[in-house]
């Protein structure tokens, strides 16, 4: 567990985008659902760096207001972040940046969503109908 509020957390990251640069937008994409806890499955990915002397980005992930771990680090080169596993109808917000090498951190792309099944059940598998009787 985090030993910081995610009041806290919350209040760090307004403050830190007040002095950052954005990285281009992420994007999420709902890929599968687990059944047996309703958890959601989305990957995350994201534009490419714009900056040359990107080091580093950075995804953190925040869900129902607390951080869902430590902050990831990617190579400056990624465009895909792999997998986020969220309750269904969790508030979640991801949040990119990156991190040159000087160390200065741009502002964060943000992403904030509703954790919805948006997934249709699978189609019925076959089924038959067969003539049983005649009547009058």
């Amino acid at each position: 567990m985090w030993p910081w509020s995610s009041r806290t957390v919350a209040s760090e990251l307004r403050r830190l985008a007040m002095r950052m640069r954005r990285p281009h937008a992420a994007r999420l994409r709902l890929i599968r659902r687990e059944i047996a806890s309703m958890a959601l499955v989305y990957s995350v990915t994201a534009a490419p760096s714009i900056d040359p002397d990107v080091v580093v980005r950075q995804l953190t992930v925040i869900v129902n207001g607390e951080a869902s771990g430590a902050p990831a680090d990617f190579p400056p080169e990624a465009t895909s972040f792999g997998e986020i596993i969220v309750p269904q109808d969790a508030q979640v917000i991801v949040t990119l940046v990156d991190i040159d090498d000087a160390g200065n951190v741009s502002e964060p792309a943000v992403f904030e969503f509703t954790a919805a099944d948006t997934i249709p059940p699978a189609k019925p598998g076959e089924f038959g109908v067969t003539l049983v009787r005649e009547t009058a």
